[in-house]
């Protein structure tokens, strides 16, 4: 699942950067990181931050299993710390994995 994050002031330049996007009251840690784009452990789920071919990050919950709740909280407060961090207003959208996948 890809949750847009729709800021382009939003960029992760480090690891350190990237620890950035670790919400502090959970448990976290960044767990590879490379050209700008990598994944992090949040709450034993994991999470990848990617930029799209718009030059937007988006956020993928790639790993674990979590109720949907739960989901809801760990995605609101990366995005609440990211606002914070990088004095933006994300506007959270939800793309499905197969959007741009068909052709008319």
């Amino acid at each position: 699942m890809k949750f847009l994050l729709n800021q382009k002031e939003i960029s992760f330049s480090s690891r350190e950067e990237l620890a950035k996007a670790i919400p502090p009251e959970m448990l976290g840690k960044v767990l590879n990181y490379g050209q700008g784009e990598g994944q992090v452990e949040i709450e034993s789920t994991v999470w990848g931050f990617y930029v799209n071919s718009s030059g937007i990050y988006y956020m993928a919950f790639e790993e674990g299993v979590i109720e949907w709740a739960q989901l809801d909280k760990v995605a609101n407060a990366i995005v609440s710390i990211l606002n914070q961090r990088f004095g933006v207003t994300i506007k959270l959208l939800v793309e499905g994995p197969f959007t741009n996948d068909f052709t008319t």
